[in-house]
């Protein structure tokens, strides 16, 4: 640890008013809703200097205390719905003045092996990682996704990984409140024992800081090709034995986490078989996207299998040239000219008697 991240330095730069204003500036920016306080950034904004300024001398004086987060729920795909936990404005400032200063030292220590919730990184170049490992030679694949991830987070663990940042105890205090504060749902409070929300500012960085070693534990290991995304995540390797071996490791890291494998939706696939990811399938040597740029976003929800095959058979189009390009067709003179379709069909069919969506 770099005694740097516990420097007076830090707390100096987190409590300035300027970080605060920014931090002000960052959440009205994005115009989230009320908190259980009900209220608004448009109500914060009345006394705009006199609010920050009493709100950064309470965490300065210790006595900020966060309310617990606004049960918020939103519609996913095949009519289910996704909950998030909406802290309040004031709690949101708070976590993205922290954010602000946290984020660039914990990005220092980030392996490259994690493209979510980090800047100058997308799903799409995890995607390119993936290709990138494919072409040299790493075909077989663990696909995996991890139960419930934010919600299965152990708060003892998260601190403890936090510590390898800032082993600041009142940076630690705050942190711990902020998981532990519990959500308002119209049967009360519900505390927290495990997980932190989604919703938070500050979740999506904690997020990362938990998997960090397990990034960099698999990252060292020359026979496997670690991608992660969030809570979604793929390991390549050479061969079977070596994909298999890697499925076990990473049940027993997961496991030292207090986290398990969804056993559903984790598989050990091949190119040849195909499979997706973030939103993208994977066949051979093809990779076309299974979801508009619209809802890019929010790769990780699932798709209904009507939804899939309309997209495959409107990506074989931009695929088709490339393809006949690599393997050209050898057609004779009198020969069907549905031939080329058959080939096209006879793709796609592969790819969804083979493929696990």
């Amino acid at each position: 640890m770099n005694s740097t991240f516990t420097s007076t330095n830090f707390i100096e730069q987190f409590l300035s008013q300027d970080n605060f204003q920014r931090a002000y500036e960052k959440v009205a920016l994005k115009r989230g809703c009320a908190g259980t306080d009900e209220q608004t950034i448009d109500d914060f904004s009345q006394n705009l200097s006199l609010n920050l300024t009493q709100l950064r001398n309470q965490v300065a004086e210790g006595s900020y205390q966060p309310q617990p987060c606004k049960q918020v729920f939103i519609p996913k795909l095949r009519e289910k719905w996704r909950e998030l936990k909406i802290p309040t404005v004031r709690d949101r400032i708070v976590q993205q003045a922290l954010l602000n200063v946290l984020a660039p030292i914990a990005e220092r220590q980030f392996s490259r092996v994690s493209f979510a919730y980090r800047p100058n990184r997308s799903y799409l170049d995890a995607v390119q990682e993936v290709i990138r490992w494919r072409d040299r030679g790493f075909h077989w694949v663990l696909d995996a996704d991890i139960v419930e991830y934010f919600d299965q987070i152990n708060h003892a663990i998260l601190l403890r990984e936090v510590r390898n940042f800032i082993d600041y105890p009142g940076i630690l205090c705050l942190i711990k409140a902020w998981i532990s504060v519990g959500i308002s749902t119209n049967k009360g409070v519900l505390s927290a024992e495990k997980g932190i929300p989604q919703g938070a500012v500050i979740s999506p960085l904690l997020a990362n800081i938990y998997l960090n070693d397990f990034d960099h534990r698999f990252s060292q290991i020359d026979s496997l090709k670690l991608i992660r995304y969030a809570d979604d995540f793929l390991i390549l390797a050479r061969t079977e034995w070596e994909i298999s071996e890697a499925y076990s490791r990473v049940e027993k890291s997961l496991h030292s986490l207090a986290l398990e494998l969804h056993s559903r939706k984790t598989q050990i696939t091949h190119f040849e078989r195909g499979f997706r990811f973030l939103g993208h399938g994977f066949l051979e040597q093809a990779i076309f996207p299974l979801e508009s740029a619209s809802s890019s976003q929010s790769e990780s929800e699932e798709l209904t299998e009507k939804t899939v095959k309309k997209n495959f058979f409107h990506s074989l189009a931009q695929i088709s040239e490339k393809i006949r390009t690599k393997f050209p067709i050898e057609k004779e003179e009198n020969a069907d000219s549905s031939e080329t379709f058959k080939f096209f069909f006879s793709l796609a069919s592969h790819w969804f008697s083979r493929a696990k969506f």
